[in-house]
């Protein structure tokens, strides 16, 4: 039951657990997606330290307090990018990376992003179709900003296959009637 599960922004505590979790997800995928060579490829310690240092950084928790999975995202000047999404393989199918997805959601359309993008595979069902359902579109690669071309370029250059961008739009959020100030 997910409700035993928490979100929360990441703590120092938290940071030499991750990468493991970022292993554990990786052995999920096949051979033919990430080659074997890169499987132990994970986020750079520095790179979480900074998340972490500016509070964009979130952890799920497990009923025991142990963290179980993670998600990075990081500010871009119109848009955010989700960097990682992970949750390790004994705990998912509970909704944590929907809930990991929804606290980066939250965070970029408080920054007044427009969108948040992410790279990730195509074909893969927990991959480009889960994040479909939650409401993210495929771009097409001519359409791409840079930052998000340079980021899948890299990507496929290194030997991951199926690479696609989507993105998320974030209208800013309404508030309701009663929230509004008047002169």
């Amino acid at each position: 039951m997910t409700s035993r599960y928490r979100i929360e922004l990441a703590r120092p505590e938290h940071l030499a657990l991750l990468p493991a979790i970022e292993r554990a997800a990786a052995t999920l995928f096949p051979d033919s997606v990430i080659p074997l060579a890169l499987r132990d490829g994970v986020v750079s310690p520095a790179r979480l330290a900074e998340a972490l240092a500016e509070r964009r950084l979130w952890v799920a928790l497990s009923p025991r307090g142990e963290p179980v999975g993670f998600t990075l995202a990081e500010p871009g000047t119109n848009d955010a990018f989700l960097v990682e999404l992970d949750v390790h393989p004994d705990h998912q199918r509970r909704g944590l990376g929907r809930r990991l997805i929804e606290v980066a959601i939250d965070w970029a359309r408080a920054r007044g992003h427009r969108r948040l993008t992410l790279t990730t595979f195509g074909s893969l069902p927990w991959n480009a179709p889960f994040y479909a359902r939650l409401g993210f579109q495929l771009l097409d690669d001519t359409g791409l900003d840079p930052r998000l071309a340079r980021q899948l370029a890299g990507e496929r250059r290194l030997g991951l296959r199926d690479r696609v961008a989507m993105a998320l739009a974030l209208p800013p959020a309404v508030l309701p009637p009663s929230c509004h100030s008047f002169k």
